[in-house]
């Protein structure tokens, strides 16, 4: 599968006048994709199903459009499986990844389904149209910059993890919920990606003194320099925007 997901999904397929249909039913869920066959006389402009790509299917069959559904058992509607989210696909394994990520979005971790998902689960659109696995900033402090309505930037930090379709900072005041297609960027905020944020702060550093190629601005402990576009911190405690990298005995 083009998830490289080990755990493969139990299909159970059905072949009925013209319509390929393969269930993944669960005592939560129910997942279906449902293939529109197509006379071989009419080739153009169809998907051609090979046998080896598809699960329960003998010989090659042409498929003009697979359509797949994820519906609820645990809520129904009127004694039926409740339609949760649907759609359509070009193939076979597009439906089925489609598929794999709701389950593992829609349903709570501890139930055991993400492992049909993998990479998916954890796998989000943001505004800029990338697609990013954040497994790895789960349980990690994290800065997220997102798009607001009146077209400005916003920044929170906060301890990071994954709710569903949407994403959680927990900072020491609140537990932020963030839609992932309104953010602009995502960056891990580790010790060690502290440390290398600090050393961009050195490239300013003039050689001489306490002295920096930049402009106060508020936080600084520094003051103007006599030439225009330095700041100096001659006297001044540690400055947390400029020397947070610096050793004790070069503030002397």
């Amino acid at each position: 599968m083009s998830t490289g997901v080990a755990v493969s999904i139990p299909w159970s397929f059905t072949d009925s006048l013209g319509l390929l249909q393969w269930s993944w039913v669960t005592e939560h869920f129910v997942v279906r994709i449902v293939g529109e066959e197509v006379d071989v006389s009419f080739r153009d402009g169809v998907h051609r199903a090979v046998a080896a790509e598809l699960p329960g299917v003998s010989g090659q069959r042409f498929v003009r459009a697979y359509t797949w559904s994820v519906c609820d058992l645990i809520r129904t509607h009127q004694g039926l499986p409740r339609v949760l989210v649907e759609g359509s696909a070009s193939s076979f394994d597009q439906g089925s990844d489609v598929a794999r990520e709701h389950v593992g979005k829609l349903y709570d971790p501890r139930l055991g389904y993400q492992r049909f998902a993998g990479a998916l689960a954890t796998t989000f659109t943001i505004s800029t149209g990338d697609r990013i696995d954040v497994s790895s900033l789960i349980g990690t402090q994290c800065s997220v910059t997102v798009l607001l309505a009146s077209g400005g930037e916003e920044t929170v930090v906060g301890d990071f993890s994954v709710d569903h379709y949407s994403w959680q900072l927990t900072t020491p005041a609140a537990v932020i919920k963030v839609v992932p297609e309104h953010v602009l960027r995502i960056a891990n905020r580790s010790e060690a990606a502290v440390r290398a944020h600090d050393v961009v702060y050195l490239q300013s550093y003039s050689g001489v003194g306490r002295i920096y190629h930049e402009e106060t601005r508020p936080g600084c402990t520094g003051r103007p320099g006599f030439v225009v576009g330095v700041v100096d911190h001659a006297g001044a405690p540690r400055c947390p925007l400029h020397e947070r990298a610096l050793s004790p005995t070069l503030l002397d």
